[in-house]
């Protein structure tokens, strides 16, 4: 059935741990480049680059802080929605062992 939404608490649980891990492996290259440029608009002073060289060293790092933060907000969101679904599966599952009553 076309209609059909199926949940992998299995695969939301990977894509947490992904996204986790980007926000992790994004810090030190963005620091690092952060750094290279406001470095490069040291040691360029007097010359027209310095200036814009030292703005892309601080303009961008409120964004990449976002960004990383949202990567990680990301992770923490597909875990929570992993372990709901598989709490909801399990609950499901013994719901159905339960005797049922006969209607009356």
């Amino acid at each position: 059935m076309a209609d059909q939404v199926t949940v992998d608490p299995q695969a939301l649980t990977a894509s947490s741990g992904v996204a986790k891990t980007l926000a992790e492996e994004v810090v030190q290259p963005v620091k690092d480049a952060l750094t290279s440029a406001t470095t490069a608009a040291g040691q360029l002073t007097g010359w027209s680059i310095a200036a814009g060289l030292g703005k892309l060293g601080t303009d961008w790092a409120a964004p990449l802080d976002a960004l990383k933060k949202r990567l990680t907000d990301t992770g923490t969101n597909l875990q929570a929605s992993a372990t709901a679904h598989a709490h909801n599966e399990q609950a499901t599952a013994d719901a159905w062992k339960q005797p049922q009553k006969a209607a009356q």
